[in-house]
């Protein structure tokens, strides 16, 4: 009974160290950054922390496999250098229930 509890909690401690390292990135500032370099970066990346204006921040994500039990990825737009509301990805956000 203890080998399924010791692997469980290793997949538990490597969540947390991977969540950890997304976490410790640097932050980039979407208006320093073209269209093109923001989706790049947030495509490389798969989720990155990108600022968008006098401490304001979001978690940019490539795709819906980068959000958690009970979120959904929807389209994110942020301002760049070269455009006010641009396409970069996705942002992860709570399911809304139907109660």
């Amino acid at each position: 009974m203890k080998k399924p509890a010791t692997a469980l909690s290793v997949l538990a401690i490597a969540a947390i160290a991977s969540a950890s390292s997304a976490f410790a990135a640097a932050q980039v500032d979407s208006r320093d950054l073209t269209v093109n370099q923001a989706r790049q970066l947030v495509q490389e990346q798969g989720s990155v922390l990108i600022s968008t204006g006098s401490d304001l921040f979001d978690r940019y994500v490539a795709n819906g496999s980068y959000c958690g039990v009970g979120n959904n990825a929807e389209p994110a737009f942020v301002p760049t250098a070269n455009s006010d509301a641009s396409l970069v990805g996705y942002t992860c956000k709570a399911n809304q229930s139907n109660s």
